[in-house]
């Protein structure tokens, strides 16, 4: 393998250019000779297909040479291909990796003195300085991410959020920004997910994005601290419902749900006949009844919101916390028919199997009685995925009449009862 480029200093000359939008090119620039650049632009790209990434980066080397400005594909095309062999170095831990990621900035380089910078590029660079070289590139990727995110989100994916805010953890924790400024990118983002996950674009990717976020952002979301901060932006705008549902919504998801400001705006945001309640506000309201534990009122809030839900991914978290609602107030049959709602069947199954074997408690009213629940449940449980655990199958199996009891009540193994309150029939097993 020829040495690679010379080890460069990209960080202080990659900025330099500061347009924004990528240039396309409408033709390719073969350069002086034409003839040496197509056929390096083919060689380069033919070994790419095939995925002989290490003859591919020599020709592309040539071609790069020859013609820098053939076209902008060029650089991504580079960029890619020596990623692919920095990958394989980084999982074989070897001492070349360095050089190859060095390499990958040089491109960049390369890319932006030939066509301009823009912020797809910036945005391509930082999450690559997060790949492979996060720990000395943590305030770069922050400097770059934070252009991106301010003034061009749509070039970011739910993955650059992730690392945007790796680097914010590192900047806060190297004293380098404070806290308010982490919660300022933490709002930029949290509405990038909000609208992704409004206009289904990866709703289930952003949503978990934004679960990450909150989790994340806790070392800074002290719910004195967010009150202060939400407040102030508040009694600046109160007639303003999107923000005054955002600060909702904030404060119920890092379970700031006891603080004055959380009480004023639950009120304003479920009463305002103007503006009615979205699924969403109703959710975090839910939320909030349910882990002060007022079941009643999460329930009555939950199915209000499920009626006005079009967002599926939404409503199967309310039917999850309305199984638990239900399971704990011993209401089995109201569980059961929530469990049924699900679209993992799997897990449906699961919950079912739980209820049900949870009624033998008060419908277990004789050995006999008890043993039909748990076959019910056991059955229930078979078709579950493995979603029940083995010790509670094994703790129902326990419950089981064995046969001589069967015989004693001249009730033959493997035959067809209805199974008390339930009214469903089961085959009749035993525990032996």
């Amino acid at each position: 393998m020829n040495k690679l480029f010379v080890t460069i200093s990209f960080f202080f000359s990659l900025l330099v250019i500061t347009s924004q939008d990528c240039f396309q090119a409408t033709k390719a620039n073969w350069g002086n000779d034409s003839l040496e650049c197509r056929k390096n632009v083919s060689l380069y790209s033919e070994f790419m297909k095939q995925k002989v990434y290490a003859d591919a980066a020599k020709f592309w080397r040539k071609t790069q040479i020859v013609c820098p400005q053939y076209k902008p594909n060029l650089y991504k095309n580079g960029i890619y291909i020596y990623k692919q062999i920095a990958k394989e170095k980084k999982k074989s831990k070897s001492a070349e990796l360095k050089l190859y990621v060095d390499t990958i900035y040089f491109i960049y380089d390369q890319w932006v003195s030939n066509f301009g910078n823009c912020n797809q590029i910036k945005a391509d660079l930082a999450a690559d300085i997060m790949a492979f070289d996060a720990s000395k590139g943590f305030p770069k990727a922050y400097e770059l991410y934070k252009e991106v995110f301010d003034k061009s989100p749509e070039f970011t994916s739910y993955n650059d959020i992730k690392y945007f805010v790796y680097a914010n953890k590192y900047m806060l924790k190297t004293k380098k920004i404070e806290c308010d400024q982490f919660l300022e990118n933490y709002e930029i983002l949290s509405g990038i997910c909000d609208k992704n996950i409004a206009k289904a674009i990866k709703a289930e990717k952003y949503a978990n994005v934004q679960a990450f976020l909150d989790k994340e952002i806790s070392p800074c979301a002290s719910c004195d601290k967010l009150e202060e901060i939400y407040t102030s932006k508040y009694n600046a705008a109160k007639e303003d419902m999107l923000l005054t549902k955002k600060i909702f919504e904030r404060l119920s998801n890092n379970k700031c749900t006891e603080s004055s400001l959380y009480l004023e705006l639950l009120d304003k945001v479920l009463n305002d006949p103007n503006n009615p309640p979205t699924a969403k506000d109703l959710y975090n309201a839910a939320v909030a009844d349910y882990k002060r534990k007022n079941f009643t009122k999460a329930g009555e809030r939950f199915n209000r919101a499920i009626s006005i839900s079009d967002d599926e991914i939404l409503n199967q978290k309310m039917y999850e916390i309305l199984y638990d609602i239900a399971f704990n107030k011993k209401q089995y049959k109201k569980a059961f028919s929530i469990a049924g709602n699900l679209t993992d069947n799997c897990a449906a199954n699961d919950k079912k199997a739980r209820i049900i074997a949870s009624s033998s408690i008060k419908y277990g009213s004789s050995a006999f009685n008890k043993s039909l629940i748990y076959c019910l449940a056991l059955q229930y449980a078979s078709n579950s995925c493995g979603k029940t655990s083995a010790n509670a199958i094994n703790s129902w199996k326990g419950q089981l009449l064995p046969k001589s009891e069967l015989i004693m009540l001249d009730v033959k193994s493997g035959s067809s009862q209805q199974v008390p309150f339930w009214g469903q029939n089961v085959g009749l097993k035993t525990r032996d």
